[in-house]
């Protein structure tokens, strides 16, 4: 595969790194629409990508940082947990509103931004150390298939 060849053979966080990039264009996207039901239909994309992701990641990343000896990767666990929940209070909350279009929904889709951004860029730099340091290319590249696995099982159900 191009990755090995590359040496960006990360499994899991190569995985993880490209659904950031993809959600991070969908709420680009769905800013710069301005039609209610176009950004509904971006914001659906949109819910069940960040659900899934984190739902998926809490079950083959986290899990195993979780037992980790090292504080820093326990503790960063601990904080993305409560990041994810917050994201998905968030985007219930965006859910229920009828207007896509109006200015209060506009700002919430701001904060949702900000929230992302900043899990993201905490995710990549501790998160992915921590996971550098915990396991061998080997596994990242093992949990990179269960991630993906468990990501696509979610999708469907939703």
């Amino acid at each position: 595969m191009l990755r090995e060849m590359l040496g960006m053979a990360e499994g899991i966080l190569q995985d993880l790194h490209q659904d950031h990039e993809e959600v991070s264009g969908l709420v680009e996207q769905c800013l710069k629409t301005e039609a209610s039901a176009e950004r509904n239909q971006i914001f659906r994309e949109i819910m069940t990508m960040l659900i899934a992701h984190s739902e998926a990641e809490q079950t083959v990343l986290y899990k195993k940082l979780q037992k980790s000896d090292d504080e820093k990767a326990r503790s960063f666990v601990f904080e993305g947990l409560n990041e994810h929940q917050i994201v998905e209070q968030q985007l219930k909350l965006m859910a229920r509103a009828r207007n896509k279009a109006s200015e209060q929904w506009t700002a919430q889709l701001t904060v949702l931004r900000e929230l992302v951004n900043h899990h993201v860029k905490e995710e990549e730099s501790t998160g992915f150390r921590c996971a550098r340091s915990e396991f061998d290319g080997e596994q990242l590249e093992k949990f990179g298939d269960q991630f993906r696995r468990q990501k696509e099982k979610l999708m469907a159900e939703m």
